[in-house]
């Protein structure tokens, strides 16, 4: 469903102080726009999608549970060495561009908290639309 423009906003907003009853459309534009205004943004949803990409990147033929751990050990690695140097960069160091030492950098600096493989794997599945996989 694509949004609504303004004018289909106020038509709207027009029905509901009358107390007019609202058809299937109205009712679900009202949705989607109570749905937008009341749920917040993801805390981490810039981070979430680096770790889906860093996923689809590096570690494509791994399971959801193997890739969260392989990347919790890469991103403790990393913050635990060169990390400390490299947070002040503004931009990706040129010398991580294309590796997954790159990828790490971004997952930082995105949220500086590292994820654990438990909530990894969350994310992981939760991009693919699945409960959990192997």
């Amino acid at each position: 469903m694509t949004a609504p423009s303004a004018a289909e906003l106020m038509r709207l907003v027009e029905a509901l102080s009358t107390g007019a009853e609202l058809n299937d459309e109205q009712r679900a534009a009202a949705a989607d726009v109570l749905r937008q205004l009341t749920l917040p943004p993801a805390r981490h949803a810039e981070q979430d999608a680096l770790i889906v990409k860093c996923r689809e990147t590096f570690f494509v033929d791994l399971g959801d549970r193997k890739a969260a751990v392989q990347i919790e050990i890469g991103l403790n690695r990393y913050a635990a060495s060169a990390w400390s140097r490299d947070r002040t960069a503004e931009k990706c160091p040129l010398r991580l561009v294309d590796k997954v030492t790159g990828a790490y950098w971004r997952i930082l600096k995105a949220s500086p908290r590292q994820p654990s493989a438990e909530r990894i794997r969350k994310i992981l599945s939760k991009s693919r639309g699945l409960a959990g996989s192997v």
